[in-house]
């Protein structure tokens, strides 16, 4: 029988190095594999722990001016008196913010205030509620506020059109005579439903500034309580409008 060749040192320890090379390659590979699998989860997880990008924002808008307020008569039954405000436009101040909602369209809210001269007439029937100066007609004034919220769309550089629609109250308040500068107490503080809708022009002096002039027809609800039969509650008006729009934010 053939005696088994003794194995030298030098073989002996190429075969533990070789044994040893194997390992190293083989947990080198398992690393990788799991480090390729487990990557793509943690950065979705990263991914999804961030907050969502927000919508652009467009920014508010401010504008004052002035405004020619023309009001129809209106009918007041718990005086039994008609305000005849004639054909003379009644002036105010008028000023709005507004949130833009996209490039052309903004929605907020408008005010305005002015002194109105009008006449004081008794309707047919008893008229001894206002003073005696008035048991025909009387000049008198009041002040008239104006509150309401406001769509407005359209717009662009240079010269454009647009459209506004508003919709809240017209109050009337503070009524005295001119000849004697005496309260009517006889007329109470009214505050009416009413609504406009307008045509307006434009001019943008610059990116966030615009020069508009607006054309609006509106229409308001006065009180029917005491009224005659036949005799309306609604009044009508026609307000020519300037102002100068400024735009904070949003560019």
């Amino acid at each position: 029988m053939r005696e088994p060749q003794p194995t030298s040192t030098l073989g002996a320890m190429r075969q533990v190095m070789d044994l040893s090379w194997h390992r190293v390659v083989t947990r080198l590979a398992a690393a990788t594999l799991m480090a390729s699998v487990l990557y793509p989860v943690n950065a979705h997880a990263q991914f999804r722990g961030q907050e969502p990008p927000k919508g652009p924002s467009y920014g508010w808008w401010l504008s004052g001016g002035a405004a020619a307020m023309t009001i129809r008569d209106v009918n007041d039954g718990k005086s039994q008196s008609v305000w005849s405000f004639g054909t003379d436009a009644t002036w105010q101040a008028r000023g709005s913010i507004e949130k833009a909602i996209d490039e052309v369209t903004t929605f907020g809210i408008v005010g305005g205030y002015g002194n109105a001269s009008l006449l004081l007439k008794p309707m047919a029937g008893d008229s001894s509620a206002l003073p005696s100066a008035c048991q025909v007609e009387c000049p008198a004034s009041a002040k008239v506020w104006v509150g309401m919220l406001q769509f407005r769309s359209g717009g662009g550089e240079g010269f454009h059109t647009f459209f506004e629609a508003n919709g809240g109250v017209t109050a009337f308040r503070d009524f005295t005579t001119k000849s004697d500068g005496l309260p009517v107490t006889a007329i109470k503080n009214t505050m009416d439903i009413a609504g406009t809708f307008g045509i307006g022009f434009g001019y943008s002096l610059s990116r966030g500034t615009v020069i508009s002039v607006v054309q609006d027809a509106g229409i308001g609800m006065h009180s029917k309580d005491g009224l005659p039969t036949g005799t309306s509650r609604y009044w009508k008006n026609r307000t020519l409008r300037a102002s100068l729009r400024m735009k904070f934010g949003g560019f």
